[in-house]
């Protein structure tokens, strides 16, 4: 079954790239206006990301990373199925887009210039490929949502349902595969890097508040 909505221009995955952008800096922009409250309750999240890289628990970082994508994921195919989903897909990709700003932020307004090194290395780099995921889901879901559009509005036959309904699953199982990648790099990243960087930003931190 075509669904004949043009859905596979590289145009739309484009604009499914700038939802994900425009969440990223509307969560940046969230952050720098949030209340005390707010911040405190976001410095116990932030600890805890710390924390669990920093002592390198490897089976938490990556259920926490896996399980994160995977709700994600979960909601967009599950959008797929609705004859209005179109605006939900996208509606993930503005709140994933969020939640990594916030994390960057959060990370920079803690460590500065270091925070940045954090953010790209353990934020910015699995989230490039969960985006990808995301954008190419969203894009799955709202040709989906589009077929059955047709088939609301259509009086001909609905012949090959089943089968694209068995693609459209198959490619979000292969999709779940790119983000258990996703979480694999957060935890490579970790072997390498994380014990010494965390240590070491631990003093500088340290250091600063004692000249205070």
């Amino acid at each position: 079954m075509n669904s004949g909505t043009g859905i596979y221009k590289s145009g739309v995955l484009a604009f499914l790239a700038g939802a994900i952008l425009i969440g990223a800096l509307l969560g940046a922009v969230t952050f720098c206006f949030m209340g005390s409250d707010e911040l405190s309750m976001l410095s116990v999240f932030s600890n805890s990301f710390v924390d669990v890289r920093s002592s390198g628990d490897l089976e938490e970082i990556l259920v926490r990373s896996f399980f994160s994508s995977t709700v994600f994921l979960a909601v967009v195919f599950l959008s797929g199925f609705s004859s209005l989903g179109q605006p939900l897909a996208v509606a993930v990709l503005l709140l994933r887009g969020m939640g990594w700003g916030v994390a960057m932020s959060q990370l920079y307004s803690i460590y500065g210039g270091h925070g940045a090194l954090l953010s790209a290395m353990f934020v910015l780099l699995p989230a490039v490929i969960t985006a990808a995921a995301l954008m190419i889901a969203a894009r799955e879901a709202v040709a989906m949502s589009n077929i059955l559009l047709c088939i609301v509005f259509s009086e001909g036959q609905h012949s090959g349902l089943r089968q694209t309904v068995r693609l459209y699953a198959v490619k979000f199982l292969v999709l779940e595969a790119v983000a258990a990648v996703a979480a694999a790099l957060e935890c490579l990243l970790t072997i390498i890097f994380a014990g010494r960087i965390f240590e070491y930003l631990k003093l500088l931190v340290d250091n600063q508040i004692s000249l205070q």
